[in-house]
C-alpha cells in the first residue's frame, strides 16, 4: 500500500516562501527507496507531496518537514528582530 501525505504551508509573502524552499531543498535529494518528495512554491504557498511505500516513512518525513519549517520560522523571526531598522527590522535590546 502506498501512502501520500500533502502539506500546504502558507508564508507571509513569496520572498519568504522562496527562502523556505531554499532551506528545505537539500532534503529533496537522497530520499529512501520507495519514497518520493516533491516541493512546489506558488507565490506565498509551498506545497509538499510525500509518497511512500511505507506509511510510517511518509508520516515521519512529514513530521521532519514540519519540524524544519518551524525551525526556519523561529530563526527567520529572530533574524528579523535583530536586523537594524535601516534594513527593515527592529532592534531588540
Amino acid at each position: 500500500m502506498r501512502t501520500t501525505v500533502r502539506l500546504t504551508i502558507r508564508c507571509s509573502d513569496a520572498g519568504v516562501c522562496d527562502q523556505l524552499v531554499s532551506v528545505l531543498a537539500p532534503d529533496n535529494e537522497g530520499t529512501p527507496r520507495g519514497m518520493s518528495l516533491k516541493m512546489e512554491a506558488r507565490k506565498e504557498t509551498l506545497e509538499v507531496k510525500i509518497v511512500s511505500d511505507s506509511s510510517s516513512g511518509a508520516v515521519s518525513t512529514a513530521v521532519a518537514v514540519l519540524r524544519d519549517v518551524f525551525l526556519f520560522q523561529e530563526v527567520w523571526l529572530l533574524s528579523r528582530a535583530w536586523t537594524p531598522k535601516s534594513m527593515g527590522g527592529s532592534q531588540v535590546a
